[in-house]
């Protein structure tokens, strides 16, 4: 890697890439009532794809996270790659928010998505590099409006190899750019064969780190040529649809200057942004030239900088309208005449970097990048221009749970789930979408659960001091966060039409928001045993709590049954309620399940052995049957899809 690469902490382009109470307070808690008689025929049953899994210690289940690149072919169509830990990662926009695409990484050690091209919504080209050892192999991947594949790619030499840039005319026809064995690495791809491309680079010695392409016949590479003293100066390669060529490109007065980004909207007009500093980059500052058909020539930019301006990507919709992004958070506009530098939001002051991009009009911008969440790992960041200010756009982050995972909660229809673990960790599993995560975040008191929106497009989080955390469409409607309670919360339930939520303590006190109606609790009242959970009544918006020995106390809600006479082997952790309110099923943290009503019995872990205790169940309303997870994030399904542990 080249000295002005290293820049800013610059990760993209080379390849590494509680609010306000509300409701109703009532202390208290009971539970079923006392009995001795020992349990006959402990409900057990053989699982359906068990799985137990044990996710590797961490200091927290936050992932680095960085978004590296982004190409949006409309306003409401938009892709972006980078890396998470070691994996590619890809996430894309639909209008209204950021999801996680599954994405290949093939690489056993490493890989890195680091530029991407999208010239429709139903095409997509990525490119960056993977390793099984200590060598990079580039990595080339596209997209068809549903799936990532990857597809082979050509590697130079025997040293690693890295795409850094890709610009596609269309789906057959892409240039991808690079560095291999500290030489420029260049390729072309047609739909079904690759061309490589000589070094040209007048010094033997260079790199490529962006790319553009408006037509087949006509792209525009940049990056720098490097002398055996390391010093750098801009390198500019032409396509004209026959061959490459090298184009003079000025240098400032600096000892090296470096080209990171170009965007062309013509044959005569591109600009290309970068940075030069002094032999120890004491001083760093932004680059800018423009092309106007004829010659590249240096254009004035500010430096606002402390420590140094480095752009980093760049975007031009017109002559006059360009937007140029890097690091500090910093943003600079062309207007046709000057440049100058734009406000924009800076999450964690000196951990932010913007790496990349991507405009379709002058009123409609996205650039993304990463910032540190001040626990030693980057977070994706995502900043839109409606053409008036930037904003922060929620983005969502990769995570590993870390033990104790502390409950799932399901999709709608079964085909997906997310479990969670204290930390407010979040994994995503079958067609469950990441929204967000409290990963990262400190926090008054550890999650204890967390359950879905009927939509099943957000969810929310519950703490063990009440404070609550919305994601998605889950709207927030209060808390219990920062008042005092006579016991922890332990669960909660939301109202049929997700407007509104209940929360309950392990002492029964129940606490109701927006417009889920408090219906009485155990607050106050002699419990056998500590309440441990909490379900929906759908028939009669209603509610049931459990105790740890099973005792059920209904209120609004149609009792069907409990355990609280029997003696159980293993204490009641958790519950879940037909879709109709009809049933109900509670689970032991042995695996033991119980159904009542309705609620279909398809098997248990009672009796089998488990890594780790069971912390909660989720319903699949689509088959009827049910999932345990355990505190190693360990999956088991009865009557539902295996869609993963976590």
């Amino acid at each position: 890697m080249s000295a002005l690469q290293g820049i800013g902490a610059r990760l993209g382009k080379v390849g590494f890439a509680a609010g306000l109470v509300g409701g109703m307070l009532v202390g208290g808690s009971m539970a079923g009532s006392a009995g001795a008689s020992a349990v006959v025929g402990r409900l057990a049953g053989v699982a359906v794809a068990p799985s137990s899994v044990a996710p590797a210690p961490r200091v927290t289940g936050t992932l680095p996270n960085r978004l590296l690149g982004v190409s949006c072919a409309s306003s409401t169509r938009c892709m972006s790659v980078g890396q998470s830990e070691h994996q590619a990662l890809a996430e894309s926009w639909d209008g209204s928010r950021w999801s996680v695409v599954p994405t290949p990484s093939p690489g056993g050690f490493e890989n890195s998505l680091n530029s991407v091209s999208c010239p429709s919504s139903s095409f997509c080209a990525a490119v960056g590099f993977f390793a099984n050892g200590s060598t990079n192999q580039s990595l080339f991947e596209t997209w068809d409006g549903s799936t990532w594949t990857v597809l082979a790619s050509p590697n130079q030499g025997t040293d690693g190899n890295a795409f850094s840039g890709v610009s596609c005319a269309g789906p057959t026809f892409c240039v991808a750019v690079g560095q291999s064995s500290n030489q420029t690495l260049l390729e072309s791809w047609s739909g079904d064969a690759w061309t490589v491309f000589p070094n040209l680079s007048p010094t033997g010695y260079g790199s490529l780190t962006g790319v553009s392409c408006v037509s087949s016949t006509n792209c525009v590479a940049v990056g720098d040529s490097q002398t055996h003293f390391a010093v750098e100066q801009t390198l500019v390669e032409h396509w004209d649809g026959t061959a490459w060529s090298v184009v003079p490109s000025p240098n400032t007065a600096s000892t090296n200057n470096g080209l990171f980004g170009v965007s062309c909207i013509s044959s005569t007009a591109c600009t290309a942004v970068g940075a030069s500093s002094d032999a120890v980059m004491l001083v760093v500052s932004s680059l800018v030239e423009s092309w106007n058909g004829a010659t590249w020539a240096v254009v004035s930019s500010p430096s606002p900088g402390s420590t140094g301006s480095v752009l980093y990507g760049v975007s031009c919709t017109s002559p006059t309208s360009c937007e140029a992004v890097g690091a500090q958070s910093l943003i600079e506009s062309w207007n046709g005449v000057t440049w100058t530098v734009v406000p924009s939001p800076n999450p964690n002051g000196s951990g932010t970097t913007l790496t990349s991009v991507s405009c379709t009009s002058s009123t409609n911008c996205v650039a993304v990048g990463s910032y540190g969440n001040g626990l030693g790992n980057d977070q994706t960041l995502v900043e839109y221009w409606n053409g008036s200010a930037w904003s922060v756009v929620p983005s969502p982050n990769m995570t590993v749970l870390v033990a104790p995972v502390v409950g799932m909660a399901a999709t709608p229809t079964g085909n997906g789930y997310w479990l969670a673990d204290s930390a407010g960790d979040i994994t995503t599993h079958g067609a469950a979408v990441n929204y967000g995560s409290m990963g990262g975040h400190p926090l008054n008191a550890p999650i204890t659960h967390i359950v879905a929106t009927p939509d099943g497009k957000g969810y929310w989080l519950v703490a063990a001091d009440g404070g609550t955390f919305s994601f998605g469409d889950a709207q927030f409607y209060g808390s219990m966060g920062g008042k005092l309670l006579n016991a922890p919360v332990v669960d909660i339930a939301p109202t049929s039409d997700g407007k509104g939520y209940w929360l309950v303590a392990s002492d029964g006190g129940v606490f109701s928001f927006g417009d889920a109606v408090f219906s009485g609790s155990m607050g106050g009242k002699h419990l056998n045993q500590p309440v441990v959970g909490i379900a929906t009544d759908n028939a009669t918006s209603g509610y049931w709590l459990v105790a740890s020995d099973g005792g059920i106390f209904s209120f609004a809600a149609t009792f069907f049954g409990s355990t609280g006479a029997i003696v159980l082997n293993q204490p009641v952790v958790s519950m879940a309620s037909t879709s109709d309110g009809l049933g109900y099923w509670f689970s032991a943290s042995d695996g033991g399940v119980f159904a009542y009503g309705d609620a279909g019995f398809y098997g248990s872990m009672g009796g089998q052995h488990l890594n780790a205790p069971v912390v909660g169940m989720a319903a699949d309303n689509d088959t009827g049957g049910y999932w345990l997870v355990a505190s190693d994030g360990g999956v088991f399904s009865f009557g539902a899809p295996f869609l993963g542990a976590g």
